[in-house]
């Protein structure tokens, strides 16, 4: 950058034209005098939107990525208005214990979901020898070890029913044969898919949370600060992710997973911009003109790059037909508002009231005004 701008600085000083933004000194001061009731609003609403955020409904598969505005979408769904919404499992048991076989089917048809099973005990009989059977209609049934059962389900590819059938299923497999069946299908898929991200979102999550916090302790040598602008940013997140619960929407898990990091990453310079601004400022002013000094020097700055990551997520939420990526956008302008009503309107806030933790570094210096 530094070379593209010694590059091209003729055009850079000729294009220059009048600022177009205001001074934004009338903002501060219309910071100061509601901050400390914002951070009464924040303090109560980090608990509510962060079990709000952990309560949503999710779609942890791609059965709904895409919706009837797509061709795959509007197939599917001429396809289950016609036929009904079904799906196909394959369940794999020893094949040697035929009468135990019979008796899981029997325990499988019970089941009210299942519409069909074809296996060797339902399609050929207890009673009939392997040996009467032609070997091309018998490796369709059996291998050497194993025999599987074709189950036909009334169910959709995911959802709460989904899983407790998989989860029915599986119980009742592992009754008739103690961890010697294997279980396969796109509803499987997709339970297993949600408890094993499920337990990575934590992973994630603290991972991004604490790679963050370690960078801000080595370049701001404190670690009172750190845990204000982590807090701020991940209650923007909390607030972003708590909007589809109160709506009552069910989002995918897959952009809930990386919005958590996309957001702390993205917005979290707008915290220490602001942060390292309201430093030098309170070296020549005392707190409060440093909150109004600094609310005019960096607001145009993070509007800036605020502006931009808003505009383009609702542009995608808007304009993409993929369900998941419309999601990543509406989510992304969102969250970025989020994060700038956070830093706008709390972080001053918070700064204020821990201000002798700000200025710490300063004292020692004698660089702080009163």
């Amino acid at each position: 950058m530094p070379v593209f701008i010694l590059a091209t600085y003729k055009w850079i000083d000729k294009t220059e034209h009048r600022s177009l933004m205001p001074k934004f000194n009338g903002f501060g001061k219309f910071i100061t005098k509601i901050m400390i009731p914002m951070v009464v609003v924040f303090v109560i609403a980090i608990v509510p939107s962060y079990l709000a955020s952990n309560s949503n409904s999710f779609y942890y598969g791609a059965s709904k990525i895409f919706g009837p505005e797509t061709k795959l979408g509007a197939d599917t769904e001429k396809i289950e208005s016609v036929f009904g919404k079904s799906d196909t499992y394959v369940l794999m048991v020893p094949k040697d214990d035929k009468q135990t076989q019979k008796e899981l089917s029997d325990a499988l048809h019970d089941i009210p979901q299942v519409t069909g099973i074809i296996s060797y005990v339902d399609t050929v009989g207890v009673e009939i020898p392997e040996s009467y059977l032609d070997e091309a209609a018998y490796s369709k049934l059996c291998s050497d070890e194993y025999t599987r059962m074709v189950i036909s389900v009334d169910t959709e590819y995911e959802g709460d029913k989904t899983f407790d059938l998989v989860k029915e299923i599986r119980d009742t497999a592992q009754d008739y044969f103690p961890d010697e069946w294997y279980l396969a299908g796109q509803g499987v898929s997709t339970y297993d898919l949600m408890d094993t991200i499920t337990a990575d979102m934590v992973k994630v999550n603290l991972v991004a949370i604490a790679a963050v916090f370690i960078v801000l302790v080595l370049t701001m040598k404190s670690l009172v600060l750190p845990v204000i602008l982590v807090l701020g940013i991940e209650t923007a997140i909390w607030i972003n992710l708590s909007i589809p619960y109160f709506m009552d929407n069910t989002i995918f898990y897959i952009a809930y997973l990386i919005i958590s990091s996309i957001q702390l990453g993205a917005t979290v310079d707008y915290a220490i911009l602001l942060t390292d601004r309201y430093k030098e400022m309170r070296q020549v002013y005392s707190k409060k003109d440093a909150i109004i000094n600094t609310i005019s020097a960096v607001t145009v700055s993070i509007l800036t790059s605020g502006s931009t990551l808003t505009v383009v997520g609702f542009l995608l939420g808007k304009i993409s037909t993929h369900g998941l990526l419309s999601q990543l956008g509406y989510f992304l302008g969102k969250g970025t508002l989020c994060s700038l009503a956070i830093v706008f309107f709390v972080l001053p806030g918070l700064l204020y009231i821990f201000d002798k933790f700000v200025i710490k570094d300063n004292r020692k210096d004698g660089r702080f005004h009163e």
